[in-house]
């Protein structure tokens, strides 16, 4: 029984969840998904479940023992309990290789071997190095027989789950992402991964690939078959074994198990050293922790460095696969692993190089570099006929013999360049980049709720009690106490205002007196009567004018009608410029006139962005407010849309070529 299969999805994983979540103490939950392995193992026969319980009691019973013995004795027990774990699976590995066993034994292997051998490789080794072994069978055998793990990985470690075994709780976060996790992954494998699959063996089969010859004049294939069927088989590959992952790790997590990740966009990688990193994580750390730094790791001189690589990769290959190309595959990584390690210096420099353009075409290179490396692995490790793999390596080199491009493929690549497009989008860190900006969205809603807490609170709740105290009035006039002090104060300006009074009215009489220092009778004759204040001159006073008064008045009048003919000039020079502002104001209201239309537009225009803008703030005020609900809700619609998608591709009613079609 595999994850992709209806009998799991639909009768399986609901049963379980139905009796798991039917009580709430954890030693019910802990039997449910023991008992669920047992039943999910038996499915693969009872062999497999046999030889699961014989290697689990022989783990436990070795670690306890690892546990109470003395340093002497430690290395030979743990010895001892390797080769019991390594031989079994080294025999069914080769097992089609030994002639003298019968046919029913030939190739046959445990359900699951490969994956919880390691496992157990590791309890041991940790329980070697000094840590607790396990007391309880029952919790080791939770580790063992766990079903989310046990087919595809990843590579657990005792240490990761010996602690939510004994104690972990319910989460609807949790719940909520791993039956997201879960229906992603199914749908990854169904949509994705199968059809891919089938992609490739369309378009490039066995039997043709083993007619072609070097010989052979023209094959019945293009070159364009060729690569669509290697970089099909490439993301197949990545697809089909990550969604498995992804359904692991959504049950784990609906159960309240955490397990590790296992690849993190290894395409995305720009060198083999990094896509290692990313790809298949739990072997690659299990290979570091177990037997690379054990046998010295970098601290070694760089010949003994590069025997222990030597060791790690043929281990690799021989871990994945019994044939010798997969031994041919681990080697090809050690020797692009080795390079990279002689171009260590040359390889940081060039990653320290940041930012212009010379910097994004070396990221550039290095990313082709290393997909067009792993475009060829993946070659090796897809043909284990020896004919078949010098085949598909000629037919690379584009033979003259070889066509680009026939019509048959063509027409294939057409109608599945939608399924091409969306596996390669999502081979990517699609959804992990999504969960960081939501993730992003989530703590900025939370700050803007704590924020307006904060603000309806106040601070520390002591602007209420400002605004209540009584000294918050002190400043108005009802507040001000009459005392002896302030009605003094009040007594001496008053006094101030009437001395400054009376002087003020003295000024202004002495101001007469004064006037007739500053016009004397002899300068100014005419101003002699105003300045005594008698009334009108008398006659023998008019009579005995000067004839330089009289010259002065003649001046006066001369000057008046100066006067009057400037006022003239000036009246006329001011009806010009009237009439040319009066021109220059008609123009204005015809230019605006003209303006008024543009302007109410622009007008119109900026209260169009101003309502854009208004909305978008809305949008993402609510977007703050509501992040929670929508992130939860969101996942769980999109749980229901791949869970369906994948029951109508399980059941055979897929509608996805159609939609592959249509673009």
């Amino acid at each position: 029984m595999q994850f992709s299969q209806m009998i799991f999805v639909a009768g399986f994983l609901p049963l379980f969840f139905v009796l798991y979540f039917g009580k709430k103490e954890l030693a019910w939950k802990n039997a449910v998904f023991f008992l669920a392995s047992c039943f999910f193992l038996l499915f693969q026969g009872l062999l497999a479940v046999a030889f699961l319980c014989v290697f689990t009691l022989f783990a436990f019973f070795m670690g306890k023992a690892l546990g109470k013995a003395t340093e002497g004795k430690k290395k030979k027990i743990f010895f001892l309990s390797l080769a019991g774990i390594l031989l079994p699976l080294a025999f069914f590995k080769y097992s089609a290789a030994l002639p003298f066993l019968p046919k029913m034994v030939k190739g046959w292997m445990p359900f699951g071997i490969s994956f919880y051998s390691f496992r157990f490789i590791a309890y041991l080794y940790d329980c070697y190095q000094g840590k607790e072994a396990e007391k309880e069978i029952f919790s080791f055998s939770l580790f063992a027989f766990a079903f989310p793990v046990l087919s595809q990985g990843p590579i657990l470690r005792y240490s990761e789950m010996r602690e939510e075994i004994k104690n972990r709780a319910f989460s609807y976060e949790a719940f909520s992402h791993g039956l997201f996790r879960f229906t992603f992954g199914l749908w990854k494998k169904l949509a994705l991964a199968d059809a891919l699959g089938s992609l490739s063996v369309e378009v490039l089969s066995s039997d043709s690939l083993k007619n072609a010859s070097m010989l052979q004049p023209s094959p019945s294939f293009s070159f364009l078959a060729v690569f669509l069927s290697g970089l099909s088989y490439m993301l197949q590959i990545f697809l089909d074994f990550s969604a498995y992952t992804d359904m692991a790790i959504g049950i784990g997590e609906i159960c309240g198990f955490t397990l590790p990740e296992n690849f993190q966009a290894p395409y995305r990688a720009r060198s083999i050293r990094d896509f290692w990193r990313r790809w298949h994580i739990s072997l690659s750390m299990f290979f570091r922790d177990y037997v690379y730094i054990p046998l010295g790791g970098n601290r070694v001189p760089f010949p003994l460095q590069v025997r222990n690589l030597l060791l790690i990769w043929i281990l690799t290959g021989i871990w994945h696969g019994s044939t010798a190309n997969f031994i041919l595959w681990g080697l090809y990584f050690f020797v692009f692993i080795l390079l990279e390690l002689c171009c260590k210096k040359l390889w940081k420099r060039m990653k320290k190089s940041e930012g212009g353009t010379f910097s994004f075409v070396l990221r550039c290179l290095q990313h082709v570099y290393t997909l067009v490396v792993l475009y060829f692995s993946w070659i090796l490790f897809r043909f284990s006929d020896f004919q078949s793999l010098k085949n598909i390596l000629w037919l690379h080199t584009l033979p003259k013999s070889l066509a680009l491009v026939d019509g048959k493929t063509l027409l294939i690549a057409k109608s599945n360049i939608f399924l091409l497009l969306v596996a390669i989008l999502f081979s990517g860190n699609l959804l992990s980049s999504l969960e960081e900006e939501w993730q992003k969205l989530l703590f900025r809603g939370k700050s803007r709720l704590a924020r307006k807490k904060r603000a309806s609170l106040g601070f520390y709740g002591m602007e209420d009690a400002e605004e209540d105290s009584p000294e918050a009035g002190t400043d108005s006039p009802e507040a001000v106490v009459d005392t002896p002090e302030v009605a003094a104060i009040d007594a001496g300006e008053a006094a101030l205002k009437g001395v400054s009074e009376a002087t003020a009215d003295e000024s202004i009489f002495a101001a007469s007196s004064d006037r007739k220092d500053l016009f004397p009778e002899e300068k100014y004759p005419m101003l002699k009567l105003s300045l005594d204040g008698e009334g009108d001159p008398c006659p023998e006073e008019t009579s005995g004018e000067t004839e330089v008064q009289k010259e002065e008045a003649v001046s006066l009048v001369e000057e008046v009608e100066a006067e009057a003919k400037a006022e003239e000039e000036v009246e006329s020079e001011v009806k010009a410029d009237t009439k040319i502002e009066s021109e220059e104001l008609l123009r204005e209201e015809k230019m605006e006139a003209e303006l008024s239309q543009e302007n109410q537009e622009d007008l119109l225009r900026h209260e169009k962005i101003l309502r854009r803008i208004q909305r978008r703030t809305k949008l993402n005020i609510f977007f703050l407010d509501h992040a929670e609900q929508l992130y939860f809700w969101g996942k769980l619609l999109a749980a229901i849309a791949f869970l369906l998608l994948s029951f109508a591709l399980m059941a055979g009613q897929s509608y996805m070529p159609f939609l592959y079609n249509q673009f």
